[in-house]
């Protein structure tokens, strides 16, 4: 059995501000270790529950951050950030479970803990087939492309009823309960990665119950951005439609193939915000 275990960090019981999770900031050192734990509790979970093969994804930010020397030997993980499929990147068709860890809710979704879709700075907000589509809703949609079903999530409270929401009778972990977008109510590390690890023994346990997140097809995925310029920009990709003066749409029967385009257009987003600015 290989299971896939996409690892976040805003999610992590502990983690509670920005800067918790910034390279260089104060509390990131610590708050990576706590990231390194949960993820090994998932690891020790899935072995425990009979897996031959677990893939761990680094999925935040740099997709630098795990500590690789205090992570289980016997998963393989992959490290860095040029990767086409981002966050869930590792999925393939001989995966029989995908595992999401330190997940966060979705943008404009209420007070989750951090909450943004991939972006906090420019994009406001993400739909597929006029679902709001948050980071767990776009990478169990592409899991499912695979037909790989997502087992747990773990986060805080405004997730894990996100993930329910979405993916129906999936295992959740709550390792936090969320008082303010950077205020959290967190459950002792050592409880949290106890739960993770019962979570993901259940959830492999009872893997056959699960079936993967598919969305309706053709899909068009729409995008609403914070400017005006990475809407004007975005629309010069062939098929992107720009629908408004702030959001474009692409519609496709390939989700991998839209969850690529959101990666391109989040280059032509880093390049408009890079544009200096000048005085007439």
């Amino acid at each position: 059995m290989k299971v896939h275990i996409s690892v976040d960090m805003e999610g992590i019981a502990g983690v509670a501000h920005g800067m918790d999770t910034k390279l260089g900031a104060p509390h990131y050192e610590y708050c990576r270790r706590l990231m390194t734990a949960e993820c090994n509790a998932a690891i020790e979970g899935c072995f425990e529950a009979g897996a031959t093969e677990v893939l761990v994804n680094d999925s935040h930010g740099t997709h630098m951050n795990l500590l690789q020397e205090e992570l289980d030997e016997r998963a393989r993980v992959v490290r860095g950030r040029m990767k086409s499929l981002g966050m869930a990147h590792g999925i393939d068709a001989g995966t029989d479970a995908t595992m999401f860890i330190g997940y966060h809710a979705r943008a404009r979704g209420g007070d989750g803990v951090l909450n943004h879709t991939m972006r906090s700075r420019d994009l406001i907000d993400v739909f597929v087939n006029d679902e709001p589509a948050g980071e767990l809703r776009l990478n169990a949609a592409l899991a499912g492309a695979e037909n790989v079903p997502v087992v747990l999530a773990s986060g805080d409270d405004v997730l894990c009823a996100e993930a329910r929401d979405c993916l129906g009778e999936v295992e959740t972990v709550e390792v936090k309960q969320a008082v303010d977008k950077y205020t959290a109510l967190s459950l002792h590390p050592r409880v949290a990665q106890q739960r993770i690890r019962e979570g993901a023994q259940r959830a492999l346990g009872r893997l056959s119950s699960f079936r993967p997140y598919t969305v309706e097809r053709p899909t068009t995925l729409r995008v609403s951005w914070g400017s005006t310029s990475i809407a004007a920009l975005c629309e010069n990709v062939p098929g992107t439609k720009r629908v408004s003066s702030r959001e474009v749409e692409y519609t496709s029967s390939d989700f991998r193939e839209l969850y690529r385009l959101l990666r391109v257009y989040f280059i032509l987003s880093d390049a408009a915000l890079a544009v200096p600015y000048t005085y007439d």
